[in-house]
């Protein structure tokens, strides 16, 4: 083991790739125009252990073979970094920080909290939560040094850099595994994605345009926030969505597992509901289908609308499973998240102050903070006061 602690000006990089045999990473953000990297790395000499930039990244490489690195690397918060993750077995905590997160993990688990930007995670048996994350636009990622390229989950051969270690994990969980249960790996260059063998998924206070959801076996539970159009496909497992409002259109297969909606009453959406085996509970009014569609095979399909009657901005909701059942229901309260129309651009608003009191909820916070209604100071400051 290495022990390290050094310091960079915030200007020496704009992105850090981290290589591990395993390990606990904690990535924050701070108010330091410095990045500061404080920890052990496993290394076998650690006089061949170089963390200077090679161009405009970072390279935090350990060894595949030798002991489990931890270490927590600090950011500043005045820029948004690009960051790569790969590890066979981690625990990654990212808090309070803005970046384009890519994390591939054989195994582990990965806590995000009070971020903006982008977040991609590909793993074979992985725990996620995000809690207060917010999209916003990224950078582009900086060309990588040239005896350096990009890990591609559609390209395995180009795994084969990472070690013995990787390689094997990329054996069992592979492009095949990806492609035979999910069909064409989506991107990861915007808003959330997330692929997971084995593991829930818990998103709480999200504010994202897109979000791509698949896992194999686990359940995923979304709550409070807002989501534009959602992608979500679980071979086995349960999917719960409650006071998250779609301002897009979502798409949710469950196929051994049942679906649970419970939609704020600022939701407007035409729902298509189908179960081959199973129920559907609705308190909101919907007509059977007795013509069958192209899905003939299904044995229970229920379509209707929540909300406003217009045709204007009406999302689609379409849920189906194979095998359970469907629950949808209306809460008497609206969404909570700061309200602003994505098809219009209203007069700029003067500065948000403490008596302004949209800002009552940390999502709410969060996005004032990316629509540049408050600063950085009163950001914190309002999310400090909402935790005491």
């Amino acid at each position: 083991m290495a022990k390290v602690e050094q310091t960079w000006p915030s200007n020496s990089f704009d992105a850090i790739g981290i290589r591990a045999h395993q390990g606990k990473f904690v990535i924050e953000g701070t108010d330091s125009d410095q990045v500061k990297l404080e920890g052990n790395i496993a290394a076998r000499y650690s006089r061949n252990l170089e963390l200077e930039p090679v161009g405009r990244w970072l390279k935090i490489y350990t060894s595949w073979q030798y002991g489990e690195s931890q270490f927590t690397l600090r950011l500043p918060k005045s820029k948004i970094w690009t960051i790569d993750l790969f590890s066979g077995r981690a625990e990654v905590k990212v808090d309070n920080s803005n970046a384009r997160l890519h994390l591939w993990l054989g195994k582990g688990e990965a806590q995000i909290d009070y971020c903006r930007g982008a977040f991609s995670l590909t793993s074979g048996n992985a725990d996620v939560r995000l809690k207060h994350f917010v999209e916003t636009e990224t950078m582009e990622i900086p060309p990588l040094p040239r005896e350096e390229r990009h890990v591609r989950m559609d390209d395995p051969a180009s795994w084969e850099d990472w070690g013995e270690s990787w390689a094997q994990w990329r054996g069992e969980f592979g492009e095949n595994f990806l492609k035979r249960f999910f069909g064409q790996i989506p991107g990861t260059t915007t808003g959330i994605n997330i692929q997971v063998g084995k593991g829930d998924i818990k998103l709480e206070e999200i504010n994202a345009k897109s979000c791509v959801i698949r896992a194999a076996r686990g359940d995923a539970k979304l709550k409070q926030g807002r989501i534009g159009n959602l992608d979500m496909k679980i071979i086995n497992g349960d999917i719960e969505c409650e006071s998250c409002l779609p301002t897009g259109d979502w798409n949710l297969r469950a196929n051994r597992g049942d679906v649970r909606l419970s939609l704020p009453s600022d939701t407007t959406a035409r729902l298509d509901l189908t179960t081959r085996h199973g129920d559907i509970h609705s308190k909101t009014p919907l007509v059977r289908v007795t013509r069958q569609g192209p899905e003939s095979w299904h044995g229970n399909r229920m379509v209707g609308s929540i909300g406003a009657k217009t045709e204007s901005a009406v999302h689609e909701i379409d849920v189906s499973t194979l095998s359970g059942d469907i629950e949808i229901q209306t809460q008497q309260t609206t969404s909570q998240y700061y309200e602003k129309s994505e098809n219009e651009n209203p007069p700029a608003a003067p500065p948000v102050t403490k008596s302004v009191d949209v800002c009552d909820t940390p999502l709410a916070v969060l996005t004032a903070l990316s629509e540049g209604k408050i600063s950085v100071d009163e950001a914190e400051r309002l999310l400090r006061e909402l935790k005491s």
